[in-house]
């Protein structure tokens, strides 16, 4: 004859409950190591605060640099590319206006400059304080920041 096989009982509910219901117990830590694990603690937040504050400078500074960049062109004078002429001879030069306290400079010339661009006219002086020094031409057209730079690279 064959043996039968012994049946097995699954855990009944109470049984299931009663095996969950087990209490975790908690290990209590002795003073110094509870100091050490706040130690620790702090020392990660204190970590957490200074990466924060790294990857906040660098976004400040880029701004800031590009605001001062954005001020400087706009305050600073651009040169000009302007086309004058005096007796039918047509020139071509990079003109810069200056700042307070520096003087006009026109890039391809060594002679002093007093420009009246409102009046299509500018002034070459060989002297500057002898006004008889000073030849005066019409300026044909005035060209804008791009041109002018792109004259002073191919030229």
């Amino acid at each position: 004859m064959a043996q039968r096989p012994k049946k097995q009982a699954l855990l009944n509910q109470v049984d299931a409950r009663s095996k969950n219901k087990r209490p975790t117990q908690k290990k209590r830590l002795s003073p110094q190591q509870q100091r050490a694990l706040q130690q620790q603690q702090l020392q990660q937040q204190a970590q957490l605060a200074a990466a924060q504050q790294e990857e906040a400078k660098p976004n400040k500074t880029r701004w800031i640099i590009a605001a001062v960049v954005l001020l400087l062109i706009i305050v600073f004078p651009k040169p000009k590319l302007i086309t004058y002429e005096k007796l039918g001879l047509v020139a071509q030069s990079v003109y810069w206006p200056g700042l307070p306290g520096i003087d006009p400079i026109l890039f391809d010339s060594n002679l002093h400059i007093r420009p009246a661009l409102e009046r299509n006219t500018l002034y070459l002086c060989q002297d500057e304080r002898d006004p008889d020094s000073c030849q005066k031409y019409q300026i044909i057209e005035q060209q804008g920041f791009i041109s002018a730079v792109m004259r002073l690279i191919f030229d």
